[in-house]
């Protein structure tokens, strides 16, 4: 079932996020990582302890509101009198009580308000859970894609290195040139050697961090992912968010349910700012005694708050106090997920103009890098002037790969933001729930 949920969930991502000009290979690319990716996500939201104790605490947290709802447990009460030595007196008396305490029908109503609140409150708040974690995975696997991509390249650039020093110490011992020019490369390659080490090690604590959420799932990121991520998926054509569609996304609702829990919580405790009624019923044995017969008789209590006292003043106060404040963290929380979104929105637009100048140069980059060693091996220009044409040509790549990944990373934000997985790779609720 799973596999089909992740062949149907690829498949629908690439047709919504996908240009109808994408070549085959692309497509098939594309297809590839999605579906890595999304087995990644998977992982993180099945087994992931973390995900799994906060789950566990949203389960608690709402049944404590539901638990605020309930008028409090029924009591049985049983009294014995007349217990001295070894028996008991003649006029001892028993006496059984059953009672508990219920609402009123003003209070019902705030209670069961709570309990529908409490219960879609747990519904959003496990479900934004597992978009959190899935998400999160999401940014560790462009993390270790990212990370794979510059140590590829400091390996190339490395490697491009060895052979110029080759080049050079040959060239010393034919006495071509000087030992300053083979010292001056052996520095650079010293120092592309200590950057190499430090991206391995960015590589092994990226590697360990997206373990942590995927298991043996995070072996499968792949050099090039971030290129079929960044054709695959897609930048929202909005020039502006509205509020209603920043609503429908799971980040709102759950401010919304956050909410509401929290006004019908005020709601029910103002009701209930004096008390709750309590009702008891009583059984009472009576012995005989001097001659008196004995009897059994029933009672009857009901017990009823006045709303008087201070005390039930200040807790209503403090209830108004609580609603006033969901309303405002709920207003705030729109307005900071429309800053968000408009800020994501900004980034992918700024690494999309980034890209398209890029292209140019990219595009050109293999034939200007064979071009320039050929002429070093020529001797057509100097050891400093080949140097300096790498490093430019290394910036141009190491631009690119961090505009793919700033535009991955706005993107998939703004999956979250929404809940559409069209923009990002995403598992879908429903699958996450499939065995």
């Amino acid at each position: 079932m799973r596999a089909l949920a992740t062949t149907l969930l690829v498949s629908a991502f690439l047709t919504a996020g996908t240009p109808p000009t994408l070549a085959s290979d692309q497509r098939v690319a594309g297809r590839d990582v999605v579906g890595r990716l999304l087995a990644a996500q998977r992982v993180a939201v099945s087994e992931y302890p973390g995900l799994r104790a906060r789950q566990a605490g949203v389960t608690a947290d709402g049944a404590a509101k539901r638990r605020e709802a309930a008028a409090g447990p029924p009591f049985l009460e049983w009294q014995s009198e007349g217990m001295g030595g070894s028996s008991r007196n003649p006029n001892a008396a028993d006496y059984l009580r059953i009672g508990t305490p219920f609402n009123f029908p003003g209070q019902i109503s705030k209670a069961r308000a709570l309990v529908r609140s409490a219960e879609s409150w747990v519904v959003t708040a496990r479900g934004v859970a597992s978009l959190t974690a899935a998400a999160e995975a999401g940014r560790r696997w462009l993390d270790v894609a990212t990370a794979l991509e510059l140590e590829a390249l400091s390996t190339a650039r490395l490697s491009r290195l060895d052979d110029a020093l080759n080049l050079q110490e040959a060239r010393y011992q034919l006495g071509e040139i000087a030992g300053t020019e083979v010292r001056q490369l052996n520095l650079e390659h010293v120092s592309e050697s200590s950057r190499l080490a430090a991206l391995r090690a960015d590589f092994l604590m990226a590697e360990a961090a997206l373990r942590e959420l995927c298991g043996s799932e995070w072996g499968s990121v792949r050099r090039g992912d971030l290129e079929a991520l960044t054709v695959v998926s897609r930048t929202p054509a909005a020039v502006a968010f509205s509020n209603e569609e920043l609503a429908e996304g799971p980040v709102l609702r759950l401010a919304s349910g956050d909410a509401e829990l929290q006004r019908s919580a005020a709601d029910l405790i103002s009701a209930t700012a004096w008390g709750r009624a309590e009702v008891e019923a009583e059984w009472e044995r009576v012995p005989a005694l001097d001659g008196l017969p004995g009897f059994d008789a029933w009672g009857f209590r009901l017990t009823v708050p006045l709303p008087l006292g201070a005390a039930g003043h200040r807790q209503r106060e403090q209830a108004r106090a609580r609603a006033d404040a969901a309303d405002a963290s709920l207003d705030a929380a729109r307005l900071e997920a429309m800053r968000e979104a408009e800020g994501a929105l900004a980034a992918a637009r700024g690494a999309t103009d980034r890209l398209r100048a890029l292209e140019p140069a990219m595009d050109d980059l293999p034939v200007a890098v064979h071009s320039l060693a050929e002429q070093f091996r020529l001797g057509a220009i100097s050891y400093l002037a080949y140097i300096d044409g790498l490093s430019r040509f290394d910036r141009i790549v190491e631009e690119t790969i961090d505009a793919r990944r700033t535009l991955l990373q706005a993107r998939l934000d703004l999956a979250v933001l929404l809940g559409d997985p069209s923009i990002f790779p995403l598992p879908h609720p429903v699958a996450d729930e499939e065995d």
